[in-house]
């Protein structure tokens, strides 16, 4: 769907002042670490079906 779109960026945003400061650096680091590259990885992937068009 992103794709679709043409989308280039997301944000996100959510509450996490009420969590612990160690919770707060680790969500923060597996955003980083771990969520944005696999998004990256999956927008750069070829899409499914692509090669039944050509």
């Amino acid at each position: 769907m992103a794709r679709d779109l043409h989308l280039s960026r997301f944000d996100l945003k959510y509450d996490i002042m009420h969590l612990p400061r160690d919770a707060r650096a680790r969500t923060i680091e597996l955003l980083g670490r771990e969520v944005a590259p696999r998004v990256r990885e999956l927008l750069a992937a070829e899409p499914a079906g692509s090669l039944e068009r050509a």
